[in-house]
């Protein structure tokens, strides 16, 4: 039992001896990253959902870098993974992120894609603790996370049908359109739209498919009360008597149905919010960018 015990040791330190060789010969033939172009001066994009995802996914970013990443990928395209790299050439950080079209490759001064059927070489050439260096296209980067974690952001890259199926996974909830527009709040309530006027209705829970034609009636609600209507000039606001409440939602009325879309949702507490606090204010302007890009797109339909 000392003797296997003694071959696996043995084993193992000739493993890592051949792996650090053998991290070393590509290390001195690698490259960096090349044809960047600078970081653009980014719109004014910020959807609450996708940074939640993005922070969700790849702890070490911040907020600010969340908020680049949000701003320069499209709303058409969504996140597959997100993955924090170093290249270890220049010691230049760099940011990962898989979508269905490209490898978007961005750090805090400059991005660039890579096609997928460009990925020539990509695997693991060296493990450590808690991260692994990889080669990608004679590029080595030292990438942070977990064996599952690293492994499924190298099969996106490599395997078409797992891609593919990750895909599918990822934009379920688009019920098949492709966005140009969206607003998505932190708790997923919001719209997604499409080129045809085709609206995704996303409860937090649930999403529905419409055109803006079906639509016979949005509303915004505090509490139960409606404060702006389709079609409406009406801006209500809250009076003295009535300056608190215990949710802001949206009701979507197609026909004899309705779906409703909760955006500030009740306290876990049973507080009110007032409408001095920061939380009602910020939820009160989202709902109504949504009640005015209904009514704009309303507008619209009804001027052709």
């Amino acid at each position: 039992m000392l003797n296997n015990l003694l071959n696996n040791v043995k084993t193992k330190i000739n493993k890592i001896k051949e792996e650090n060789k053998n991290y070393n010969i590509q290390l001195n033939n690698s490259t960096h990253f090349i044809g960047l172009q600078p970081l653009p001066k980014l719109p004014e994009k910020k959807i609450e959902k996708n940074i939640n995802t993005i922070l969700e996914t790849c702890p070490d970013l911040n907020k600010e870098k969340a908020i680049i990443i949000n701003k320069i990928i499209p709303t058409t395209e969504n996140y597959l993974t997100i993955m924090y790299s170093k290249e270890i050439v220049t010691g230049n950080d760099y940011w990962l992120i898989p979508t269905e079209k490209y490898l978007w490759i961005i750090n805090e001064k400059e991005y660039g894609v890579l096609l997928y059927q460009n990925i020539k070489i990509c695997n693991i050439i060296k493990n450590n603790i808690m991260s692994k260096n990889i080669n990608l296209n004679n590029v080595i980067l030292e990438i942070n996370g977990n064996d599952e974690k690293i492994n499924n952001f190298i099969n996106i890259l490599k395997d078409k049908n797992i891609r593919e199926k990750i895909i599918q996974e990822k934009t379920a909830y688009l019920c098949n359109i492709t966005p140009i527009y969206q607003n998505i709040n932190k708790i997923g309530s919001g719209i997604s739209i499409d080129a045809n006027n085709n609206i995704v209705f996303h409860t937090n829970k649930d999403n529905y498919k419409f055109n803006i034609k079906d639509l016979t009636n949005f509303e915004l609600l505090v509490d139960n009360n409606p404060i702006l209507s389709k079609n409406s000039n009406r801006n209500t606001h809250i009076t003295s008597s009535q300056n608190t409440c215990y949710s802001i939602s949206i009701k979507i009325t197609i026909q004899d149905t309705y779906i409703m879309i909760p955006i500030l949702e009740p306290n876990s507490l049973g507080k009110k919010y007032t409408i001095k606090d920061s939380i009602f204010q910020q939820n009160m302007n989202f709902a109504k960018e949504i009640i005015n890009k209904l009514q704009t797109l309303t507008d619209n339909i009804n001027s052709n």
